[in-house]
């Protein structure tokens, strides 16, 4: 162990247990808090060919132009 995680470990001893609990409900929040971002970044993940699955549903005019803009074109 190096000296300064040694160092550390015996100024958390040194805490009363009110002190050490606080402390550890503090890393134990903050840890939670990491792991919710970089799971909220992976709810959804894009994968080749997702447009194959056969339960897809496109219509068949699509590619049509729309009346709305109709004027335009």
């Amino acid at each position: 162990m190096s000296e300064a995680l040694a160092y550390v470990q015996n100024q958390i001893l040194e805490f009363s247990m009110e002190e050490q609990l606080y402390l550890l409900a503090y890393i134990a929040n903050n840890v939670n808090k990491k792991n919710s971002a970089t799971q909220s970044q992976k709810v959804f993940t894009r994968k080749a060919g997702i447009g194959k699955d056969p339960d897809f549903y496109m219509s068949p005019d699509f590619d049509e132009p729309l009346d709305d803009f109709a004027e335009y074109m």
